[in-house]
């Protein structure tokens, strides 16, 4: 405690979730709660005494230093067969909120790299495809992104898609542009969505390839300098008569739909345990804040006027956990569950803005400034309503599946 009263970060003996929220959790199994715990070791040891440094740099190479080293856990997804641990999107959610908790940025780098490009490939992918490009990803040595975003489409994803391929023999190319490309200008291999056919409806004509960065006439413009998740590299990338191989489709020419739209309820739910790994993080400054802090001779935690806000946050962060847990239970057992992952995606999104900026405000002046976390998780946590589908996309999903499960 500071003789002017303030308390510096560093009394608050943060421990990001072990002294506000129990080691097991009721609604996960043993198992599950062992890895939670494993993966919570591994992120204090290896994470947290660089996540200042990468969001205040913007340091992309430490933040893509510390993924290659995050090998136990990077094949989650990756089937057995092909060398990985097969767990599914439960665990994937476990290890999004306990990542993103200590660093969102480098959740965000893991997530393009060993969730969306190699979920396509395990799903789509030929057994050579398997073999050549998930090995890599599984073991850090090479990193993955996934290009959809173009200038002209954003929400309109696939109506808005003008990067073309042009098949000339034995190869296509490409020309065109993506835009907000997570691990864009890192990537060594981007699961890329193209126009094949302008002559049909939008969703009949984009095709789908293993894009290989190497690739000449491929050219990253710039990065972008985004206000939150200052460590992930966001790029605008060109494509100049890239040649890549016929056998670097992935499915089928024209049905590159189906491959874009595989997976996105797995996406948004660990979307979703991202928010709640940040908004966590928040909560627990903020309570122990209120404990320490003393005004008008007690601690601002006396005051309902703050202890109340921390109790919505505990509410927000808890309930939300339930329902992501239970939604990825029912995802890996196959089940349709596109309106509930579309709400608890927006629910969770806008409780992480409301639960960040209340933290700041709880801690006031030191809320605001450097020395606390609290400004960067404030920063962070917009993104929710915008990446990975935005809000309003997402209520539009839900009131689509109403008429869908219920008719007009």
């Amino acid at each position: 405690m500071l003789l002017d009263g303030h308390v510096h970060f560093e009394d608050l003996n943060i421990e990001y979730g072990y002294s506000c929220m129990p080691d097991r959790l009721h609604f996960y199994t043993k198992e599950e709660n062992d890895f939670r715990m494993e993966v919570r070791e591994w992120c204090r040891d290896n994470i947290e005494p660089y996540a200042e440094k990468i969001d205040r740099e913007r340091n992309y190479d430490l933040a893509v230093e510390i993924l290659r080293k995050m090998k136990p856990y990077l094949n989650i997804i990756i089937p057995e067969e092909a060398g990985g641990l097969g767990k599914g999107i439960l665990y994937r959610t476990i290890f999004g909120e306990e990542l993103t908790a200590f660093n969102y940025a480098l959740a965000g780098i893991f997530g393009a790299s060993s969730c969306l490009f190699a979920g396509p490939v395990i799903e789509f992918g030929t057994l050579e495809q398997k073999k050549k490009y998930l090995s890599g990803i599984a073991d850090g040595s090479k990193i993955g992104a996934i290009g959809i975003t173009e200038p002209t489409g954003g929400s309109d994803a696939i109506g808005g898609m003008r990067l073309k391929a042009v098949r000339e023999g034995d190869y296509y190319v490409l020309n065109g542009e993506k835009c907000f490309i997570t691990n864009g200008s890192v990537a060594d291999y981007i699961c890329l969505y193209t126009k094949t056919n302008d002559q049909v409806k939008a969703h009949q004509g984009i095709t789908a390839f293993i894009f290989e960065t190497d690739t000449p006439g491929f050219e990253v413009i710039k990065n972008y300098n985004h206000m939150g998740r200052r460590g992930m590299p966001n790029s605008h990338l060109r494509f100049t008569n890239c040649k890549v191989p016929v056998e670097n489709m992935l499915h089928r020419e024209n049905e590159g739909a189906d491959v874009l739209l595989f997976g996105l309820d797995g996406e948004r739910t660990f979307t979703a345990s991202q928010y709640v790994g940040l908004a966590r993080s928040a909560m627990e400054v903020a309570y122990r804040y209120a404990h320490k802090r003393v005004q008008f001779k007690q601690p601002l935690y006396n005051f309902e006027g703050i202890s109340f806000k921390i109790a919505e946050m505990f509410m927000d962060i808890e309930l939300n956990r339930m329902a992501i847990a239970q939604i990825a239970r029912m995802l890996d057992e196959g089940h349709n569950c596109r309106a509930s992952v579309a709400a608890v995606k927006t629910r969770i999104a806008d409780a992480t803005v409301r639960i960040t900026q209340d933290a700041v405000q709880i801690a006031g002046g030191l809320g605001y400034s450097e020395e606390y976390p609290l400004e960067r998780y404030y920063r962070d946590s917009k993104i929710g309503q915008i990446s990975a589908g935005t809000s309003e996309i997402m209520r539009y999903i839900v009131t689509r599946e109403m008429i869908r499960m219920w008719g007009k």
